[in-house]
């Protein structure tokens, strides 16, 4: 009904000077959207745009109703404005508006920085702010957002996907195949296409890269891992992904611990791994990214590592020109070459 209203112009959309772009889910989170938020950031970067990101900065700690954020900007600025956020400095070189009114950081960031496009973070329902084109991300392993207890837990019905201009699907290499030898990625395709036909459909995967030492930042390769024995732990939308993925990787972890999605933790958090580490023999501990920025400052006397990752996209190059394209962006300013895409 909502989205009807605005539809129907009986809720009025406000417009910014530069192009939106959306990226949101119809699940409670647990697609890959901040990473892939961060990969698409970089690489129209990459291909001359100056971009913002402009997001509410869920559960974030501060109690500004407005922050601005210049490129350039320290994670430690941003330490209660949410792990999203610190992510996003941590990765990129862009101003970062946030405000639970996204047309109101748009507006000021307009006023600071010179911008050519603002991605809207976690933005499909937030109608408010009128964008030029709508991506979601559908979590190929767990499309329709199941947790224990329910077999799908969504934000909208899987109609709203009608909506979109383009449907990511992410964490393909999660997806199974069934004994009649069908492929669930298959199967979500056409299920895609059905509630969608108009849509741009692309597939990412995400890669682990390597793993970084929390205490000294330095990198560890995978090969150089396996020896360990880690205790594996997160607080993301769909942990399970997490896990698989290192099982995937050949990494045998010696226990696992869950905590909700953004968990911000605590003392008695640290305490309660320290214990599971001791019951479980393990000699560290492995989280994620998101996870490392929602820890205190460490005192502790085991080691801690975090998984770097990054999507990679299935016709990389057609996306960015798709959607180059769609914003309706200068020919002049080349967007990516076809060559650059199929990466491995």
């Amino acid at each position: 009904m909502r989205a009807w209203l605005y539809r129907s112009g009986l809720f009025r959309q406000r417009s910014l000077q530069a192009s939106v772009l959306s990226i949101g889910n119809i699940s409670w989170g647990g697609t890959g959207k901040t990473p892939f938020t961060i990969w698409l950031a970089g690489r129209l970067q990459t291909a001359g745009l100056r971009v913002s990101i402009l997001t509410r900065g869920y559960r974030r700690a501060s109690t500004q109703p407005l922050q601005i954020l210049p490129p350039g900007a320290s994670p430690q600025d941003a330490v209660d404005s949410g792990d999203e956020v610190q992510l996003y400095l941590r990765h990129l070189n862009l101003p970062v508006g946030v405000s639970a009114s996204r047309y109101e950081a748009g507006r000021l960031v307009e006023e600071e920085f010179s911008v050519d496009l603002h991605l809207l973070d976690d933005g499909f329902q937030h109608l408010a702010l009128k964008r030029t084109l709508d991506l979601v991300l559908v979590d190929a392993e767990n499309p329709w957002g199941a947790r224990p207890g329910f077999s799908r837990l969504l934000r909208e019905g899987a109609s709203a996907l009608g909506r979109a201009d383009g449907i990511l699907l992410t964490r393909c290499e999660l997806a199974a195949s069934g004994a009649d030898n069908s492929s669930d990625l298959e199967n979500l395709k056409a299920t895609v296409r059905r509630l969608n036909p108009r849509a741009q459909c692309f597939t990412l995967r995400t890669k682990l890269l390597h793993f970084v030492d929390a205490r000294n930042a330095d990198r560890v390769p995978l090969a150089d891992f396996f020896p360990r024995r880690p205790l594996a732990f997160c607080g993301i939308g769909n942990p399970r992904s997490f896990f698989l993925m290192l099982e995937m990787a050949g990494i045998e972890t010696v226990g696992s611990k869950t905590f909700p999605d953004h968990h911000r933790y605590d003392d008695d958090d640290l305490e309660l791994l320290r214990k599971l580490v001791e019951a479980n023999r393990a000699d560290c501990l492995l989280t994620t990214e998101k996870d490392i920025v929602n820890l205190p400052e460490l005192v502790s006397r085991i080691p801690l590592y975090w998984a770097a990752i990054e999507p990679v996209v299935d016709e990389e190059a057609r996306l960015v020109n798709w959607i180059w394209e769609e914003l309706g962006l200068p020919r002049k300013r080349s967007p990516l070459p076809a060559s650059i895409s199929e990466r491995s």
